[in-house]
């Protein structure tokens, strides 16, 4: 199976202390995985090293059969409009509309005003962000907010999703319809997950593995279920989510 992301042997150092620790992680194409860990973990950390925005201080970092290392000025470019990312603490420009938003990622795009224009009205139908197009982000709630940073992810069509933070402002029912709408890309495009959370269980009713993440070290990689059964055992859960107070 095709693998979307391979990290081996991953090290970084943040103001001389070892912030991950010797990180081995592989996701084949189409499928999910969820980081869980408490603040300060690394969850964060890691989500940039993949995404290219920091170079690890050791190891390699493989992403959709790209060396991210050896990627530079047009080959990143070519390689981010394979990937859409939704980023904790907003991304999106307060001065510009939804619309002006959304069209960022495709401002290099081989396309022409007309197909994205279209590529915007159907991410925008596909998350229920119809008449918004006008409205400034401070205009919108945070769930909002979250949506659009959401379409403006998807409106190139990439075939991984990188989403830290993935519950952040999102009530109950948002994330069970985002869940369907990432579920349905799944099925048509085959489109790779991983998110960052601090619950194991929050893309319940989804195919997905859980790595546990905790002072930077990986402590686990399984399913759902085997994370609460192993940690009976190999680890405090509940310590490396919520902290050791």
């Amino acid at each position: 199976m095709t693998e979307a992301i391979r990290l081996s042997g991953i090290f970084q150092h943040v103001k001389g202390r070892a912030a991950l620790m010797d990180i081995h992680l592989s996701l084949p194409q189409g499928e999910w995985l969820l980081v869980v860990g408490p603040n300060g973990a690394g969850k964060s950390l890691l989500m940039r090293l993949i995404l290219g925005l920091d170079p690890p201080s050791a190891g390699t970092i493989r992403v959709l059969g790209e060396d991210v290392a050896a990627c530079s000025g047009r080959s990143m470019r070519r390689l981010r409009r394979r990937v859409g990312a939704v980023l904790q603490g907003g991304a999106l420009l307060a001065e510009y509309s939804v619309l002006e938003n959304l069209l960022l990622p495709l401002r290099d795009a081989p396309m022409s005003r007309e197909e994205m224009a279209r590529a915007a009205r159907l991410v925008m139908t596909l998350l229920q962000l119809d008449g918004l197009e006008n409205h400034l982000p401070r205009a919108l709630s945070l769930g909002l907010q979250r949506r659009v940073e959401l379409a403006r992810a998807l409106i190139h069509r990439p075939s991984l999703l990188i989403w830290d933070g993935f519950s952040d402002g999102l009530d109950p029912a948002a994330i069970q319809d985002t869940l369907a709408v990432l579920a349905n890309l799944r099925e048509s495009a085959k489109l790779t997950l991983i998110a960052t959370d601090n619950r194991p269980d929050i893309l319940s009713g989804s195919e997905y593995r859980v790595a546990v993440l905790d002072r930077g070290r990986l402590l686990f990689d399984g399913s759902p279920d085997a994370v609460f059964s192993a940690s009976e055992d190999r680890f405090d859960l509940r310590a490396a989510l919520w902290g050791r107070a």
